[in-house]
């Protein structure tokens, strides 16, 4: 089976990308005291461990003996290292990430991949608490054969490890702790030794992954301008990730609720351009969707009900979509009912089966999950990232209801005055008195 190894490829980034999802956006105390920016990476982090990761990417080629010999000798020492056995499930969760990332590459042999398979399966024997998470990387090697392009990245790895970054509970606000510890681990995970000789690929997607986290809370605007600052110090500290790190700036300052969101000029499905801000006034969802995406179509009828119970009021619903030709997502909006303006960011590809996810508008909005939706409010505000289905339904009808009301505070209030004024002046008589 070639390059059956190299399943680390599709898997390992998807479950790297989950990780940092889900391992790192726990809820914070919320007690600043007993918080601090001191982070315990692990063992398995903080020094070179394996040989220089650059000598795996090699084009595709086959693994030469010597250096796979040389790759097993550093894992088995890595395994039975002092610190590895002190908490082997956590160290040797990360050993066994920096070696797979050294054979997603290179065409692994039919013998050598026996001898990493029983290698495995020893090593679950000898630590059975840790079965399942060895067995997570021996299914992926039986399961998986895509060749991936690129070696998977070791900053999200990094970024993952539990507890190191810490979020607010969806629409809670940040501490100053958290803010100060974010940009603590980031320069932590930049600066490992692996890191540091790797930060040019993938580090974008991984450090950029932090945006998701960041859309569960607000930062107030103090916590924004030290998070904006701290940031530009690392950019400034790594040359090599600044890119990345530029849009996690862009994230903070402009993507999260409580900020006006940015602008987008595009064009629709007929070619006709038009803006984000001609949406004023009205209650908008900016939805990032594609008809590749089984989530996005599964949000389909719920878009159809919106159309229909918002039909009269200032809501709007707005799509971006990512699909490779044009005419993949004319077709659908027509068939599935979908009367709802769409900027189309996918780009031409020469093999329709490709996904075009990383147009301009999506690449600066910082998606990377689909489908994505934005809720925001009359005055271009963000209120909201993590709605779909019924709970968005519920969420607009909710705003919805707020407009009203402010609409109808305001009305009263100049009616009250309207009043006022009249009552002030009073009647008056024929010789002028009051």
């Amino acid at each position: 089976m070639r390059r059956s190894l190299a399943i680390i490829g599709a898997v390992v980034v998807s479950f790297g990308l989950g990780v940092l999802v889900a391992g790192t956006t726990g809820a914070s105390t919320g007690d600043d005291a007993v918080m601090s920016t001191e982070l315990n990476l692990p063992a398995a982090a903080e020094r070179p461990w394996f040989p220089d990761a650059a000598r795996y990417d090699n084009g595709g080629e086959p693994l030469s003996d010597e250096s796979f010999e040389e790759l097993m000798t550093a894992l088995e020492a890595a395994m039975t290292a002092e610190e590895t056995l002190a908490d082997f499930e956590s160290e040797a969760d990360f050993h066994l990430w920096s070696f797979t990332r050294r054979i997603a590459i290179p065409e692994v042999g039919e013998e050598q991949q026996e001898r990493i398979g029983a290698y495995l399966e020893a090593l679950a024997e000898q630590h059975p608490d840790a079965r399942d998470m060895i067995e997570r990387t021996t299914n992926m090697l039986e399961y998986y054969a895509a060749a991936m392009p690129t070696m998977p990245d070791f900053v999200g790895r990094a970024l993952s490890w539990p507890g190191l970054i810490t979020y607010p509970a969806p629409g809670e606000a940040f501490t100053d702790a958290q803010v100060d510890r974010m940009l603590a681990a980031i320069d932590a995970a930049l600066s490992l030794p692996e890191s540091t000789a790797d930060l040019e690929r993938g580090v974008e997607v991984s450090v950029s992954g932090i945006g998701w986290g960041l859309q569960r809370g607000r930062m107030s605007d103090e916590q924004t301008a030290r998070a904006a600052a701290g940031l530009a110090a690392l950019q400034e500290s790594y040359p090599a990730a600044a890119e990345a790190l530029a849009r996690v700036r862009f994230h903070i300052e402009y993507l999260m609720p409580g900020r006006v969101a940015p602008n987008i000029v595009g064009k629709d499905t007929e070619g006709v351009e038009f803006e984000l801000e001609e949406y004023r006034g009205k209650i908008v969802a900016v939805i990032f969707s594609g008809q590749w995406c089984g989530p996005c179509r599964g949000e389909y009828p719920y878009q159809r009900a919106m159309l229909d119970l918002f039909d009269e009021e200032d809501v709007a619903l707005l799509g971006v979509n990512s699909d490779a030709e044009l005419k993949t997502i004319v077709e659908a909006k027509k068939g599935e009912r979908l009367a709802y303006r769409t900027w189309w960011d996918g780009h031409s590809q020469p093999d329709a089966d490709v996904v075009a996810a990383n147009g301009p508008i999506a690449t600066e909005w910082g998606v990377y999950g689909w489908p994505t939706i934005f809720v925001l409010d009359e005055e271009g505000v963000i209120r909201h990232t993590d709605k779909r289905g019924g709970a968005l339904i519920e969420t607009i009808d909710g705003m919805v209801m707020e407009k009203r009301m402010r609409e109808w505070e305001a009305e009263s209030e100049v009616e009250e005055g309207e009043v006022d004024a009249e009552t002030e002046g009073g009647p008056v008589d024929e010789v002028g008195t009051v």
